[in-house]
């Protein structure tokens, strides 16, 4: 069954739905520790089978220390939208749980350190963790 969860950024400039087959509770938001989320902090979801679709104008894009993610933010109200990649031929990412109306029915955070991984390792772990990005 696939299941979607709606939200949008602070300024609803840009709306996002989400689709996923298991429920949210299912999701532990995760917490980067490197510096660049230190200072830009967030709380991103993914699934290999989820499928983020944005709506809306603008986006402000950056990349972390490595540079190997773009991070993408609403070019009006600033909120970050979603981390992504070219992997494969396909834009695939995570998408700030905050944004989701329901992101109270999500599981506890936790916290990952792919500041330990190798950029190979980031790579083949985001490929296997993230979902498709369109609209973005």
């Amino acid at each position: 069954m696939i299941m979607h969860y709606k939200g949008s950024c602070s300024c609803n400039r840009w709306q996002v739905e989400v689709e996923v087959t298991r429920s949210l509770e299912e999701f532990n938001p995760r917490v980067c520790d490197c510096n660049y989320c230190q200072n830009n902090p967030s709380e991103i979801i993914s699934d290999p089978n989820m499928i983020i679709k944005f709506v809306g104008g603008e986006t402000s894009i950056t990349q972390n220390g490595d540079q190997l993610a773009n991070f993408y933010y609403c070019d009006y109200c600033g909120d970050f939208l979603a981390v992504g990649r070219n992997l494969n031929g396909q834009l695939r990412g995570a998408v700030n749980s905050s944004l989701l109306h329901s992101s109270n029915q999500l599981g506890e955070s936790i916290q990952i350190q792919p500041r330990l991984l190798c950029s190979d390792e980031k790579l083949d772990r985001w490929g296997k963790l993230w979902g498709v990005l369109n609209g973005i």
